[in-house]
């Protein structure tokens, strides 16, 4: 039987493991263990930088997040700011209401001030609707490390999400967006100009996509563009840049590679996407292919970059177009 110690050693890893700011939300909501009762994350905000962060993010459903926002915790709870660790009590409505709006009936209470230098910013409130305190038997310094990963993990999605706000992150795959791609491709040009070299691009492109969407909707879709994307990833050299070009289309620039070196990562990204169907939701699965075009670029002294960017993924388009007309589940190199 878990003790109260690895719920907690687990909740903490499950914080820090959340790939998205929703699923993060989702999984500091739930209490450690098999503690009944509610979660009130309330931040500082002053800006409103962070509620604008978590209402444009990629959050669905009904269910209201556990986090609120205040401009200054001074205005609502200035006796909790003078906090040095965690602190537990009795549930009293005069004094807690505020920090639980969307609860009622609590019994006990934990409260754990976020800091951030010497400043706190934000109360994790936890609260039990039984005889029980909240983590009873956890002490104050391993409290103190749980709001430090409270922290640490919300400021990490929030950085993420700032990046997603920025456009150079795609919201649906977490890859590259056609915005980073071509920034890329003009820096790579540049830098094949200044050292020499080649360069290589790939266009992947998912083989009768609209099938399945037809078949069983646009959630199914995405949910097999989640997982083909994570196929290609896999095979990709970390040296390597990746983007969604487009909604079943993926581009990966190879440096220091010319195009018929690039033929056996083609030849991984195939076989990837053959091993197995690929979950489209519900514990169902369609089986997939996708095409793939190659084309590389040599220096070209006095010719302008753009148009030479432009020019590099435009013949690795049309080589995937030949692809397809040849029955896809293949790659063609521009020759």
């Amino acid at each position: 039987m878990s003790t109260p110690f690895e719920h907690l050693l687990a909740w903490e890893r499950e914080l820090l493991q959340a790939s998205s700011l929703e699923q993060w939300l989702e999984r500091v909501a739930r209490l450690p263990g098999d503690a009944t009762g509610e979660i009130a994350l309330l931040m500082a905000d002053p800006t409103h930088e962070l509620r604008q962060l978590v209402a444009g993010g990629d959050a669905t459903g009904d269910a209201a997040p556990p986090l609120s926002f205040v401009a200054s915790l001074a205005g609502l709870a200035p006796h909790l700011l003078s906090l040095q660790g965690a602190w537990r009590g009795e549930y009293h409505a005069a004094d807690h209401a505020l920090l639980f709006p969307r609860h009622t009936a609590l019994r006990n209470v934990l409260i754990l001030p976020l800091q951030r230098g010497e400043h706190v910013i934000g109360l994790l409130n936890a609260a039990t609707r039984d005889a029980r305190p909240v983590l009873g038997d956890i002490d104050a310094p391993l409290l103190a490390h749980a709001a430090d990963v409270v922290i640490a993990s919300l400021e990490r999605q929030l950085d993420r999400a700032r990046v997603l706000r920025g456009g150079l992150v795609d919201p649906l795959t977490g890859w590259n967006s056609q915005r980073y791609l071509q920034a890329r491709l003009r820096e790579e040009v540049a830098r094949r100009e200044r050292d020499g070299g080649c360069i290589a691009c790939l266009v992947v492109d998912i083989d009768r996509l609209q099938e399945l969407n037809d078949a069983r909707g646009q959630s199914a879709g995405d949910h097999a563009l989640r997982e083909i994307a994570a196929r290609i990833e896999s095979q990709v050299r970390a040296s390597d840049s990746a983007a969604r070009l487009a909604s079943d289309t993926f581009v990966v620039l190879m440096p220091a590679t010319d195009a018929r070196q690039a033929a056996p990562l083609a030849e991984r990204i195939l076989a990837a996407v053959r091993s197995a169907p690929v979950e489209t939701g519900s514990g169902t699965a369609w089986d997939l292919r996708v095409s793939i075009g190659i084309a590389g670029c040599r220096p070209s002294p006095g010719k302008d970059r753009k148009a030479l960017a432009d020019q590099l993924l435009a013949e690795a388009m049309a080589t995937l177009h030949r692809a397809k007309q040849a029955g896809g589940d293949r790659f063609e190199i521009l020759a």
